[in-house]
């Protein structure tokens, strides 16, 4: 089909471009989100392979842990030994464009929501399902020295 080999071509292009893998086999979505939230909060992308983080803040050198989703949900790494410094979840809308559901730090979600309620982690017990509803709450209460600034 025309259709499949041009979002072949356009990945391959994107691979080229961000130095990410861009693959088909779920992995894109993350790659886009993380290309995104780069360009709007000004960020620089850490390689693919570097733990836990995925971006530092170029003007603090914060390390940032980026998750994104086309759903309205995300997930968050259960042991404390690898709560990120900053966590960066957002929601990736049709027309390219992000909705932020957290920007903050990682043990502020630890702290206030995944210890205080008991949470259980999920998925071969790596990761913690949060909801957007949950995640955009916890988010107004975050203090503005704790966020990733916006370009």
């Amino acid at each position: 089909m025309e259709e499949i080999k041009h979002l072949l071509e356009i990945t391959q292009k994107l691979k080229n471009k961000h130095l990410r893998s861009f693959t088909l086999d779920g992995k894109l979505v993350g790659d886009i989100g993380e290309v995104l939230a780069a360009e709007k909060y000004g960020l620089i992308l850490l390689s693919e392979n570097a733990p836990i983080y995925d971006a530092k803040e170029k003007s603090t050198n914060r390390l940032i842990q980026i998750k994104s989703s086309f759903s309205d949900r995300s997930y968050f790494p259960c042991s404390e030994s690898k709560i990120p410094d900053y966590y960066l979840a957002v929601r990736i809308n049709e027309d390219g464009t992000l909705e932020e559901l957290f920007n903050g730090t990682g043990k502020y979600i630890f702290d206030n929501y995944i210890k205080k309620e008991g949470l259980i982690a999920n998925l071969g017990r790596y990761l913690y399902t949060l909801s957007g509803n949950k995640l955009r709450k916890l988010n107004e209460e975050v203090n503005e020295e704790d966020r990733i600034k916006t370009l």
